[in-house]
């Protein structure tokens, strides 16, 4: 390809804009500048027409003067020249004598157009054979079609010239910034690629342990490590999600929703017990539905850490799903912290953080966001401040 766009999802929307914009607003100026032009030259061709015209009308008027003089000599005859034609009116502009294929009013105006005729009107002075009028009348002869054929040609032209040199001026200016993010996003890939590694093994010999062997003591600080590699695990795995998300296809399989939200709450016991969190679970076995497994893990992940993130101590945090005719239903909702009705929407944006005093990177809720889109999953949130949050989906 002669130009390519960034492969970062936000900074080619970012240079489509920009070029969106600039095209946008050069093309309009340019539309305006030829429609001036044009105007310009209709207003030239008909300036030089009527000149002529002018000319052909005094001839006339000159005419009438001598037949007024001769009238009782000779042989009353109305004044012709080639290619025109011509009418008198009275004081009261009622029509003497006209050439005309058909009738014309004539307006307090010098010229005006009609049925593809140009009239000039004249003042005749003194009434020569009574008339007050002279008006000529001439094919409307100056088309643009030649000049508009040529005005089109060289817009579109412009137009092409544009697009080139937007996306090459754009993709020059973008190019550090572009290099410094794909170098960025290399780093956080192989970054999180690195810590996944030291976390599972920590975490799988946690699992190897005899814990029954360890003193009280010795099993609180295990159980710290674990809720730290824990936590450092499910990081890696949004971090991954949000990196490989545009790259990988979904593969979709008929899931069992029921067992693996049983497998994500036992996972996520070990956090909420450190805080002495409680769940009430009531899911309906066996139910199924088509999805990717990596996605739906990611889907019922976040949003039971953002449950038990945002919970008090000694909270209890719902879980329910249910399937049947209607479609399926889960439900989980929590006794914490809460949020105003205005806040709702904003979850979804990335980085966005209602509460400073709470650590993450803000990014669960566009993770659950991209997913839901992507199954066609409708969402409902009702929350409060200090009364919780209650997070429906159904699909």
């Amino acid at each position: 390809m002669l130009f390519n766009l960034p492969k970062n999802k936000n900074l080619r929307k970012t240079v489509l804009n920009v070029v969106s914009v600039y095209l946008i607003t050069t093309i309009l100026l340019v539309l305006t500048l030829s429609y001036i032009y044009l105007s310009n030259q209709e207003k030239h061709i008909f300036t030089l027409q009527q000149e002529k015209v002018d000319i052909q009308a005094q001839q006339i008027i000159n005419e009438l003067e001598v037949l007024n003089d001769n009238i009782v000599e000779e042989i009353a005859l109305y004044p012709r020249l080639e290619n025109i034609e011509s009418a008198i009116y009275d004081i009261d502009k009622n029509l003497i004598f006209s050439t005309f294929n058909q009738n014309i009013s004539i307006f307090n105006k010098k010229q005006f157009i009609k049925d593809n005729f140009v009239y000039y009107v004249y003042s005749v002075e003194p009434y020569y054979l009574g008339a007050a009028y002279l008006v000529v009348q001439k094919p409307k002869t100056y088309e643009l079609k030649s000049t508009l054929t040529k005005l089109v040609s060289i817009v579109v032209l412009i137009i092409l010239f544009l697009v080139l040199t937007s996306f090459l001026l754009v993709q020059i200016l973008i190019k550090p910034l572009s290099d410094n993010i794909n170098l960025l996003d290399k780093f956080i890939k192989d970054t999180t690629h690195e810590l996944i590694t030291p976390t599972s093994t920590i975490l799988n010999n946690i699992e190897v342990l005899d814990l029954n062997s360890i003193g009280e003591k010795n099993l609180k600080k295990i159980n710290r490590i674990k809720i730290g590699a824990t936590t450092i695990s499910n990081i890696y795995k949004d971090l991954s999600f949000l990196l490989l998300n545009n790259r990988q296809k979904s593969d979709n399989k008929n899931l069992d929703l029921s067992n693996i939200l049983f497998q994500r709450v036992e996972y996520f016991k070990i956090l909420a017990d450190n805080r002495k969190i409680s769940f009430i679970v009531n899911i309906q076995k066996e139910i199924y539905a088509e999805f990717d497994k990596h996605r739906l893990e990611r889907l019922i992940d976040n949003l039971i850490s953002n449950a038990i993130k945002f919970s008090s101590q000694n909270g209890t945090i719902f879980i329910s799903l249910n399937g049947g005719e209607n479609g399926i239903k889960l439900i989980i909702e929590d006794e914490g912290i809460g949020m105003k009705n205005s806040e709702i929407d904003k979850i979804f944006t990335r980085h966005t953080r209602l509460n400073s005093n709470i650590s993450g990177f803000g990014i669960g809720y566009d993770i659950i966001n991209s997913i839901i889109r992507e199954y066609n999953i409708d969402i409902d949130i009702v929350s409060g401040e200090k009364k919780g949050t209650k997070v429906i989906l159904r699909w």
